[in-house]
């Protein structure tokens, strides 16, 4: 049924990337869900109104809620299609993930709600009509949403939008949530316990719940999280195939939205190459990383001096001494000036117990121990990728 909806209304529904297809992926999102919540809406409302549920009612209110969340998710990745512009150099694509927020907050709000009206209804509560039209509804609600969560889940995996994925988790929610509520009324069919503030309780927390986790999931790539190993091994992947390139290092990548990445790659190339080279070699690598990642890079140059004894050793004494003062430790762009002058970066995790000048101390302690000519002016790198790879 996913497959054939996204075949009927989403043309070229294999390339992802490209503003429109994801356009269209949002607006098929929103459709379906805005017939599906208004449908379970107006069946719950009645329902409930008929049988005095205060769950049922809370529970259709959640899927009017939902409605306007498909809205939101229409407007949101409709928004984020929108070309770069003078304001917006870097395009628009994060708009999808302040989308995400708004649908998050309106279903922590909504939960909220519903909280505090089952509150006043178990102070004062009120008897319910049970029938068994009263549950066929409900477990009619839980088929569609089941359903419903399922469809946004694909839509989510082959677009890699979070926008899918809040609205995937708040079906499946939906799905525990009135599942509560048919559990509640066959309790009070059974037993005579109103149970029905209980339910609405119950209700509100998987809503806020749900909320809850669709926000912190988004908030990440609002934030800045680190880009996907995978991407960054596919770039070190392809520096590396030109057979010019000795090494890379420093690789970053800024999604801007999905879609939307920019990326910068430190290449070292041997330090023989005249300027023209270094920079064709640069250029081309640039161009393959747009061709077969689909994002825009900018590819910075550093030489690598090669078939030099001294050179080599130096480096290896470095190597050696970085290795003893921690093994997750590695160095690159070693250069050497004024003839004693020793260059380069340490590349260091977040977590390392020692302070930027701390490590440049202990660096000088045991290279003085080693080789007293020579002194290192040391760049520490926090966090960055683990280099030279070469």
């Amino acid at each position: 049924m996913t497959q054939l909806l996204i075949k009927r209304f989403v043309a070229d529904c294999d390339n992802v990337n490209k503003p429109a297809v994801r356009k269209a992926y949002g607006l098929l999102s929103g459709a379906v869900g805005i017939c599906v919540n208004l449908l379970l809406c107006t069946m719950k409302l009645i329902t409930g109104y008929i049988s005095g549920s205060v769950g049922i009612i809370g529970d259709g209110i959640n899927n009017l809620s939902d409605a306007g969340s498909s809205v939101v998710t229409m407007f949101g990745l409709k928004l984020s299609a929108k070309p770069a512009d003078e304001e917006h150099p870097y395009g628009h694509g994060r708009i999808e993930y302040i989308a995400a927020m708004i649908i998050a907050g309106v279903i922590f709000l909504v939960g909220f709600e519903l909280i505090a009206t089952s509150v006043q209804k178990i102070m004062a509560p009120e008897p319910v009509e049970l029938s068994l039209a009263t549950i066929l509804v409900m477990v009619v609600s839980i088929c569609f949403k089941l359903w419903l969560g399922a469809f946004n889940r694909q839509l989510g995996k082959k677009t890699d939008s979070p926008v899918f994925a809040a609205v995937a988790a708040d079906s499946m929610s939906d799905c525990i949530a009135t599942s509560a509520v048919i559990i509640c009324l066959i309790i009070y069919g059974l037993t005579g316990y109103n149970l029905d503030g209980v339910a609405g309780i119950i209700v509100g927390l998987f809503i806020m719940y749900s909320g809850w986790t669709a926000a912190s999931e988004t908030l990440q790539p609002i934030l800045g999280k680190p880009a996907d190993s995978q991407l960054i091994q596919k770039i070190i992947q392809l520096a590396l195939e030109d057979k010019r390139i000795l090494g890379v290092h420093d690789v970053m990548a800024h999604s801007y939205g999905p879609g939307n990445v920019f990326a910068s790659v430190h290449i070292e190339v041997p330090s023989t190459l005249t300027l023209i080279k270094a920079h064709f070699i640069a250029n081309h690598l640039e161009y393959v990383l747009e061709q077969k990642l689909d994002l825009q890079a900018t590819v910075h140059v550093d030489p690598k001096v090669v078939g030099d004894a001294r050179f080599d050793a130096i480096a290896e004494t470095l190597n050696q001494i970085l290795q003893d003062i921690g093994p997750e430790l590695s160095m690159h762009d070693l250069h050497i000036l004024h003839g004693n002058m020793l260059l380069f970066d340490v590349v260091v995790p977040y977590s390392f117990p020692l302070s930027d000048e701390e490590l440049e101390n202990w660096i000088n302690k045991r290279l003085q121990a080693k080789e007293a000519l020579y002194k290192a002016v040391v760049k520490i790198d926090r966090g960055a990728t683990p280099e030279p790879v070469q």
